[in-house]
Parts: structure tokens; C-alpha cells; sequence
């Protein structure tokens, strides 16, 4: 693909006038995170529950005079954050040791995660996750603390975040999960 017909892929908050009636999740398993999309997200930042993020492509947008903010995009992927702890025990706080004590750490958990199953293969998820890490990273963890980035993985999306160098928590009883926690210390994570 030349540069021509390259997406001009947009990350968002997400709002009103996206558009996500046709997103299609794929298999069953993920039917809850299209449900969560179209019904819930809005409701969610709204609330201040925890923040969507859509991708969306700018192509769609013929007449760059209108206001992206506006536009009603449709949605490629999305990723939700929301505010959350995890419980690490025997993990080494390099420079840190005396908050080893805590039974729980802060966390930003990426709690919904889904690419349109027409649009797999095309990175959007890579480019979800990276804007995960830059919020958490960047914009959460210098303001108000927070080591790490998490989730609740589903089975089908193991192989995903252990190639974004997440890592499960190794305990038995997450290994025995059908939505194992994994984690990635932003520590230890340069952007």
C-alpha cells in the first residue's frame, strides 16, 4: 500500500456521533465488548466511570472543514481505561521498596478492547494499545501515581498482550482464570 491509500487513522474520545451500529465483534466471545460499545461507552465517560478511545479513519471525512469532534466517524476499534489496582505479591518495587507492603498497587486497566473484525490485521489494536500506554504513562502516572497497566485478558488475546511484553500474573488461581490478569510494569516500559 503506497502512501496514497494509507487510513489517516484518528484516536479519539469517544462520543455521540461516532457511529457504532455496524461494528461487528467477530465470534460470540467478544459480543459483550460490541454490546459495551453501542450501549454503554457514552453512558461511561460520561459518568467518569472510565474513558473510550476509538480509532477511526479521517479519510472518511471528505470535507476537512468540518470539525472532527463533530463528525460522525465510524468506529474501527476502541479501547477502554478506566481507574484500577492489582495485587502483586513478591513483586520487587526497584527504588520503591517500602510501598512493597501494600497488598494492592495502583493501575490503569484497559477493561474493553476490541478491533472490527473487518479491520483486523491492519494495526489498529497495536495503535490502541500504544495510546493505553502513552495515557498511562504519560498523561496518569506523572500526575497522580500508577505503576501499572493491566487486564483481564480473554483467552482468545493472551498471545496479543504477551507480544505487547505484558505478562500474567503468576499466581495459580489467575492461572486458572478464564480471564487471567496480566500486567505490564510502566516502569519498565519506555515509550
Amino acid at each position: 500500500m503506497d502512501d496514497a491509500t494509507q487510513p489517516d487513522y484518528l484516536i479519539l474520545p469517544i462520543n455521540q456521533f461516532h457511529k457504532s451500529k455496524s461494528f461487528k465483534s467477530g465470534s460470540a466471545e467478544y459480543l459483550p465488548l460490541k454490546t459495551f460499545l453501542q450501549k454503554e461507552a457514552v453512558k461511561f465517560r460520561q459518568g467518569f466511570i472510565a474513558q473510550t478511545y476509538v480509532v477511526v479513519d479521517d479519510d472518511e471525512r471528505k470535507d476537512k472543514n468540518l470539525v472532527i469532534s463533530d463528525y460522525e466517524y465510524t468506529v474501527l476499534g476502541y479501547i477502554t481505561l478506566t481507574c484500577s489496582e492489582v495485587a502483586i505479591e513478591g513483586y520487587k518495587l526497584e527504588g520503591c521498596e517500602s510501598a512493597e507492603k501494600y497488598a494492592s498497587l495502583p493501575a490503569v486497566k484497559i477493561a474493553r478492547f476490541a478491533v472490527d473484525c473487518r479491520e483486523r490485521g491492519k494495526k489498529i489494536g497495536k495503535l490502541l494499545f500504544e495510546h493505553a500506554l502513552f495515557v498511562a504513562k504519560e498523561e496518569i502516572m506523572p500526575r497522580v501515581g500508577c505503576r501499572f497497566l493491566v487486564t483481564d485478558a480473554k483467552q482468545g488475546a493472551i498471545d496479543f498482550y504477551h507480544s505487547r511484553e505484558m505478562q500474567l500474573l503468576e499466581t495459580d488461581a489467575n492461572r486458572q482464570k478464564k480471564h487471567p490478569v496480566m500486567f505490564i510494569d510502566l516502569c519498565d516500559f519506555p515509550l
